[in-house]
């Protein structure tokens, strides 16, 4: 590890301080709703081009993609950051609250996206000893998990196709801690958040029955069987594996139909196809019992994010040289139940998601994602910066 290399991309990342800083906040007072990010997608572009990387737009919608070349030989990798905010109502007291009504950056994704403009610096400022590539990807609507499936349709990793994908996320969502800092960041083995399907279920129920809000009832009593069903008999507590949820239901006394929308989480892609086989026998129970037609149809599945053991070991090597006591390694512990669709590009691709303290509690920045009150300690931004433009630095050239 080459520590001059190291301390010129230090030095760089804490150069780039206040400026990180602006750049969050400029986009924490200008949020754009999931498949909306269209200003912020042109601000991201215009930095690139200005750091003279090779820019695509408008991939998968308003997807932005900068290639940072380095000047020796080596493999090409990729760096994912997301853009777009939720429809929160910001009840922050601070200057750089969100100025448009209805819409926050409540998760973080403006800290992600100044971050990796951050990264995309340092490296530019050093790419004449950088080996391989760099490809910042810049995604849309997160939030709803359609925009990484939406780039990757749209050829996000064709030319160069990556070799593996980094990505991270602000906050405490590091299995059982409640909170983690600024200046620390995660590795997480193995399941990091979980995967989901989103499910409709159908039922034409016969005419003679009397009260079909009663039959919807029990359907609902007997779909909750999965949160009781045992996978292989497994020891662990089970709702901690498998998290399954009635998101609406209706019923129509004249036509007999039930509709239900439910959504099931689950740690690892194995446990989907069991689920579904679970549900399916659960139907076909339902439909013996009460003479009625039901049926299941799937709207989305999303793996979970998922790092893999052999790319955990490289990655803890690297950053406990970069970081000793303030990398935190997680392993053998139940994930939060989140979701985030970086799992799509690890399903194309290996790769890591690492998690970055966002947290002071000094300060009482603390909020939880997705509330009107979420916020962060912006001195997470150059750390990340530093960290991960370190990281991924020292990827390459161990790779070359």
């Amino acid at each position: 590890m080459s520590r001059k290399i190291h301390k010129t991309i230090s030095d760089k990342a804490e150069q780039l301080h206040d400026n990180v800083i602006n750049t969050r906040r400029h986009f924490h007072m200008h949020p754009e709703l999931p498949g909306e990010e269209k200003e912020t997608s042109r601000y991201v572009a215009e930095k690139l081009s200005e750091l003279g990387l090779e820019v695509q737009a408008n991939i998968g919608g308003y997807g932005v993609v900068g290639i940072l070349k380095g000047a020796n030989h080596g493999v090409d990798i990729a760096w994912r950051a997301d853009m777009d905010a939720c429809a929160i109502q910001d009840e922050k007291d601070v200057p750089y609250k969100s100025k448009v009504d209805g819409v926050m950056h409540a998760c973080g994704h403006d800290a992600h996206t100044a971050i990796a403009l951050g990264i995309a610096e340092v490296l530019s400022s050093v790419k004449e000893h950088l080996s391989g590539t760099v490809k910042f990807i810049f995604q849309p609507w997160e939030e709803g998990s359609k925009g990484a499936l939406a780039m990757i349709n749209d050829g996000v990793l064709d030319n160069p196709y990556p070799s593996a994908i980094y990505g991270l996320h602000q906050g405490s969502l590091g299995a059982n801690q409640t909170y983690m800092e600024a200046g620390k960041l995660s590795l997480h083995y193995g399941t990091v958040l979980f995967g989901s399907d989103k499910l409709d279920i159908n039922v034409k129920a016969d005419n003679s029955m009397n009260n079909l809000w009663a039959l919807q009832e029990r359907l609902v009593f007997m779909l909750n069987r999965i949160n009781r069903y045992d996978i292989k008999q497994r020891k662990r507590d089970i709702h901690n594996l498998i998290n399954f949820q009635i998101l609406a239901k209706a019923s129509n006394d004249e036509t007999g139909e039930i509709i239900l929308s439910a959504q099931f989480r689950y740690a690892m892609q194995e446990y989907r196809d069991e689920i579904r086989g679970e549900l399916s026998h659960i139907i076909d129970d339902f439909s013996r019992l009460y003479n009625a037609e039901a049926s299941i149809g799937y709207t989305t599945s999303l793996p979970p994010v998922y790092n893999d053991e052999a790319d955990c070991k490289e990655a803890e090597k690297i950053l406990w040289d970069l970081l000793g006591e303030n990398l935190i390694i997680i392993s053998d512990e139940v994930p939060p139940h989140g979701t985030d669709d970086f799992s799509l590009f690890q399903y194309a691709l290996s790769g890591l998601f690492f998690f970055l303290g966002s947290a002071n509690l000094n300060r009482g920045l603390k909020g939880a994602n997705h509330t009107s009150v979420f916020d962060i300690d912006e001195e997470c931004l150059t750390f990340g910066i530093k960290t991960m433009s370190a990281f991924l630095y020292e990827v390459l050239e161990r790779r070359a």
